[in-house]
């Protein structure tokens, strides 16, 4: 391993000496040109201690024409990656590093592995859901979910659960697992702009393009709290703990309480900013995008700035915590991706590594077991880090 780098403003010593990506134009697309690397297996569940040993154990390339891979889905377990390009939906087995399926995307926008890891779902902007069998991806069945569908939708990934919106502001949910409608429920008057399910799957956030955001006990059709704004909400995130809800605009994010349903703070992003919102170490910190090139970590029992990562804003920015959260993970798709060390925030200095990923990346993920990082090249590549296994 080359060891390049050291100072204050790093937590590990990477493979490769850390650079920024290169910036050619945005309209150029630049596939892989080399062959991938031999597939390495993971040796280790990804810490702060063992940070330091982390590398490219391989690279995932879809088996038709590389485009940009924009959405994912990893299964419950770690061990299998389903996602959409142009043109295909694949899945890979993350621990060979094998191809399982591929198979004509249709007009999917969204795809999800069922919790039991034996379906995968693909949905359209119509609201049309397709099952295919996760190990050979022939098509199990599918079904309208939605009528006056408006591409509103959120996944509960612990139960399976599909929640979706519509124009007149109705939410349906379902088990696709089951192939059953499980509740419907008129939730706006005006069509619904955003869903969210709290952590555990009882609670369902809704958000109405006439400025509303109502949380429901979504099984039993309670409304338990109505949070008014003037302007429609774009996304909605429940902290872990599931007592604040971030209600995500354009120029800021509100943090509303849920044991009282009063408003904690307004955090301002600025006008037109991006709105990448995720909440870290159990809900001590909320991080936010906004118009510079830099995210905000804001302290959530305080409401103040507790640091900024530079670097790292503006331009398709996308952001994912480690399972214990003590990690973060960035990338924008003209800059890098960097690891984040949450354990030490400060005002002056945010310990943090630049992963040298040699290709420019749209956006990144961590298995829910914690072992591996996926970061999605723009010209199609997956390319998986993690802790490779000794070869002792």
């Amino acid at each position: 391993m080359l060891k390049c780098l050291y100072g204050i403003v790093l937590i590990v010593v990477m493979a490769a000496c850390a650079s920024a990506a290169p910036t050619p134009d945005s309209n150029v697309r630049i596939p892989p040109t080399l062959p991938p690397p031999e597939w390495r297996a993971s040796g280790d569940v990804i810490t702060l201690d063992n940070i330091g040993q982390i590398a490219l154990l391989g690279r995932l390339d879809s088996p038709a024409s590389p485009t940009t891979i924009f959405a994912h889905s990893l299964s419950p377990d770690g061990t299998r990656l389903a996602a959409l390009d142009n043109e295909q939906l694949m899945a890979w087995d993350l621990i060979s590093g094998a191809l399982v399926f591929s198979t004509a995307r249709g007009s999917a926008n969204y795809v999800f592995y069922a919790p039991d890891k034996t379906e995968v779902y693909t949905i359209t902007a119509q609201g049309g859901v397709t099952l295919y069998d996760a190990n050979n991806g022939i098509p199990q069945n599918n079904f309208q979910a939605i009528d006056y569908p408006n591409d509103t939708l959120a996944f509960e990934p612990e139960n399976g659960w599909l929640a979706f919106g519509n124009l007149p502001g109705q939410v349906k949910v379902w088990d696709p697992l089951e192939r059953q409608s499980l509740v419907t429920f008129k939730a706006h008057d005006l069509q619904v702009t955003a869903l969210a399910f709290s952590p555990d799957g009882t609670w369902l956030a809704t958000a109405g393009e006439e400025g509303t955001v109502k949380v429901w006990d979504w099984r039993n059709r309670e409304l338990l709290h109505t949070f008014t704004d003037n302007r429609p909400a774009h996304s909605l995130h429940f902290a872990p703990d599931v007592t604040q809800l971030a209600v995500s605009k354009r120029e800021h994010i509100r943090l509303w309480s849920l044991e009282n349903g009063q408003l904690i703070r307004t955090i301002e992003s600025g006008e037109g900013g991006n709105p990448v919102v995720g909440f870290g170490m159990d809900g001590h910190y909320l991080v936010s995008g906004g118009t510079n090139v830099e995210i905000s970590v804001w302290d959530t029992g305080t409401g103040g700035l507790a640091a900024k990562l530079p670097d790292v804003g503006a331009d398709r920015t996308a952001l994912a915590f480690s399972p214990d959260g003590t990690m973060l993970l960035t990338s924008s798709i003209m800059g890098r991706a960097t690891l984040w060390n949450m354990t030490t925030l400060n005002e002056r200095t945010v310990n943090n590594a630049v992963l040298d990923t040699g290709s420019l990346i749209f956006d990144v993920d961590w298995t829910s077991d914690n072992r591996l990082l996926t970061l999605f090249g723009t010209s199609g590549g997956v390319y998986i880090w993690g802790i490779p296994a000794s070869d002792t």
